[in-house]
């Protein structure tokens, strides 16, 4: 059919929002990476975080059980895209494909039912000066001619000219050349896939005999021409692959490092061979697989070859870009991406997305890196448009809540908190809206502090949310009851809160910030008392509370009348309560005669304390009635000021002067008329020493003439020498 612009309105004006939708797609990606936002290495773009399915092809173009697809590899051909039919034997050609001026012609070869019989698969070569890019195809034929003959298993890879004025155009007359394919090789039948090496160098996979085939067609022979004894053919007996009839099992090159890929359909699985890597080869020229005369017919064993991924629902399709992977399921319908090792003989990740084909088959990478496959039973081409993803995290930006961060997508209660976890906007309670912005994000915050609820200690005071000391009182110092010792746990309340209260009477103990001169207690092991304002040691709170300050507002070190009053003398008692205040040794005077009732060595020690006296010597404060300064107690005679004391105790004083003066003060006597006092051994008043008859009371003395006559003889005897001594003058 030569154009597909019949397709109904409806169609167009999708296919043009899809292509507007890609290249926003594109921009969105551009921007993305200008704001530093960088595609995941395992990212897979072509899936997205999901997809249109786009029709770009169906039966309208003549699409009648399509197994491959490929874009010519021209650059001035972009967007050119080859789709073969196995039903028609036949090539679709979708000129500007996924673009509103999209056209399609259908080209059928005059030679087709044995040179594409019963087509399979495409794989586009080398440049060519007058074929433009040639290609190949695989047939799954036996060589029946479209079954008007037997099966004769002469059947193999073709080779064709793309350039549209030779392909389906050269040699198309009945009886003539044999069409427009420029080689072919016959040593495969039931070919299932097929893959450019190098130059005319191509992979195959040989289904009728289970195994993969090196084809090198040498030179082309031009268009209808059959000669094809320069090939050179090598099978790669090691590498066992299993056919499932109908279902393409397509390759893959890698032809940066030699890596092949292959579908191998029947086995489930996908394998990898090393096709730069040693082996041995072996002629079998002449073997009975060999179907023409060629230049090499070998045997290649021993090569490197791996299972990549196992366990796959009739794997198929193929395509690889950017070091991803992909593989189509049959089976299933879905595809899988494989992010490959740097060797490419491993995986990293894998993710599989699942289609709405009926039979997926052929797969390719188009423009723009969008994955394009092959329907079989729908008879159509789908072109997979996966939906904007600014961050590449595989939720489209249309339900992403954060379009530009890559950890987070959704915000489940709404309260602009994410619902993913690990990052500074991460919701703690994503089921539940809320505020909070500390302790947890996105919490409930009954009091709006901005801390939530489970992590505020104080969930209903909006100005205090920690109690790091567990004591009741708030870290925050601007808020109510702020804890003055926030790492300290403490109870106090009056002074500062928060802050350790040994005696728990409400104020704190001193600490090194913090003294007695700021509040603190000055008694902390005291709960009665705790404040001293005139910094004597003495509570301001009155008695009975412990050592109540009797002067609260004067320093004081009184501790016997009084607490805490001024003491001037040291000696514990008040000076109010202190008659003697200068006087440390005494205090008190309970007689009030200027003697302190303190006993010696204190100084003027009142001996006798309880009894006003006035003596001054010996004993002090004792009563002393004739004011000599003797008490009472200790004066001989009490009643005469002049005498006091009686050594000898013969009751005549020690002093002199008196009529009561003891003349022999150290001698008891009681001599009366000549001597005071002195000793009188007859008793007859007279002392022994003035007692003629000291033993004879009866008399004391004796005749006196003989004394006269002695003192009058001795007066004339003066008189006489002094009057010579005069006269001599």
């Amino acid at each position: 059919m030569s154009e597909s612009t019949t397709r109904n309105g409806i169609t167009s004006i999708l296919l043009v929002g899809i292509f507007l939708i890609g290249i926003l797609g594109q921009v969105s990606t551009a921007t993305s990476a200008e704001e530093g936002i960088s595609q995941p290495d395992t990212y897979i773009v072509q899936f997205g975080p999901g997809f249109a399915e786009t029709e770009i092809a169906s039966v309208s173009d003549d699409l009648d059980v399509p197994r491959d697809l490929e874009f010519h590899p021209s650059p001035s051909r972009q967007n050119e895209l080859w789709i073969v039919n196995r039903a028609t034997d036949s090539v679709t050609i979708v000129h500007n494909a996924g673009q509103t001026n999209q056209l399609s012609e259908h080209r059928l070869d005059s030679n087709r039912n044995h040179f594409m019989e019963e087509v399979s698969a495409i794989a586009f070569g080398d440049w060519h000066e007058e074929f433009d890019y040639q290609f190949a195809t695989a047939q799954e034929s036996r060589n029946t001619y479209n079954g008007q003959g037997d099966p004769n298993d002469f059947m193999g890879p073709a080779l064709w000219p793309s350039s549209l004025s030779h392909f389906a155009e050269e040699n198309q007359e009945p009886g003539g050349r044999l069409g427009s394919h420029i080689d072919m090789l016959h040593e495969s039948p039931l070919g299932m896939g097929i893959a450019h090496d190098s130059e005319n160098v191509y992979w195959y996979n040989d289904g009728y005999y289970g195994e993969l085939v090196r084809y090198d067609f040498q030179e082309d022979h031009d268009t209808g021409e059959d000669d094809h004894s320069d090939g050179e053919v090598r099978r790669y007996s090691d590498i066992s692959l299993t056919r499932v009839p109908g279902v393409p099992g397509h390759m893959e090159m890698n032809h940066d490092n030699g890596i092949l890929y292959i579908a191998d359909t029947g086995a489930g699985r996908i394998i990898w061979v090393n096709t730069d890597g040693p082996g041995v080869t072996t002629n079998i020229m002449g073997d009975e697989t060999q179907m023409e005369p060629l230049a090499e017919y070998s045997e290649v064993t021993g090569v490197e070859w791996g299972i990549l991924d196992s366990g796959l629902s009739f794997p198929s399709g193929i395509a690889l870009h950017q070091g991803v992977l992909f593989v189509s399921q049959n089976g299933n319908g879905k595809i899988t991406g494989y992010n490959l090792d740097d060797d490419g003989k491993g995986i990293t990740r894998s993710r599989t997305v699942s289609t709405n084909a009926g039979s997926i088959m052929g797969l390719e990478v188009g423009p723009g890196g969008k994955l394009w496959y092959v329907d079989s039973q729908n008879n159509q081409v789908i072109r997979m448009d996966p939906y904007e993803d600014t961050d590449f995290d595989e939720v489209r930006d249309s339900l992403d809540v954060y379009p530009n961060n890559s950890l987070l997508w959704s915000d489940s209660d709404g309260d602009g908190y994410a619902d993913q976890s690990g990052t500074e906007i991460s919701d703690d309670c994503p089921e539940i809206a809320g505020t909070s912005t500390s302790g947890s994000l996105g919490c409930t915050d009954s009091d709006g502090d901005s801390w939530a609820d489970t992590h505020d200690e104080y969930p209903m005071d909006g100005t205090q949310w920690v109690d790091s000391d567990s004591d009741g009182y708030g870290d925050n110092q601007t808020g109510t009851n702020p804890d003055s010792c926030p790492s300290v746990e403490g109870y106090s309340e009056f002074d500062r809160m928060g802050c350790p209260d040994a005696d728990e009477d409400g104020y704190s103990d001193p600490s090194g910030d913090w003294g007695t001169e700021d509040g603190a207690d000055a008694f902390p092991t005291k709960d009665t008392q705790w404040r001293d304002s005139d910094s004597d040691g003495f509570g301001d709170n009155p008695s009975p509370a412990y050592l109540s300050d009797d002067c609260p507002s004067v320093s004081g070190t009184s501790t016997q009348d009084l607490l805490g009053c001024r003491d001037s003398d040291g000696d514990g008692w008040s000076d109010e309560g202190d008659v003697f205040e200068d006087d440390p040794s005494q205090w008190s005077d309970s007689d009030a005669d200027g003697y302190g009732d303190n006993p010696s060595p204190a100084s003027m020690p009142d001996y006798c304390p309880n009894e006003w006296g006035n003596s001054t010597i010996s004993l002090l404060g004792c009563p002393d009635s004739d004011g000599d300064g003797w008490s009472d107690i200790e004066d001989s005679h009490p009643d005469n000021n002049q005498l006091w004391s009686d050594g000898d105790g013969d009751t005549y004083a020690d002093q002199a002067g008196t009529e009561l003066s003891d003349d022999c003060p150290e001698i008891f006597g009681t001599s009366s008329q000549d001597r005071i006092g002195c000793l009188d051994s007859d008793g007859d008043g007279w002392s022994d020493e003035g007692d003629y008859y000291p033993s004879d009371s009866s008399r004391h003395s004796k005749s006196l003439l003989p004394m006269i006559l002695t003192i009058a003889l001795s007066v004339l005897i003066v008189s006489v020498v002094a009057f010579v001594a005069i006269r001599r003058k």
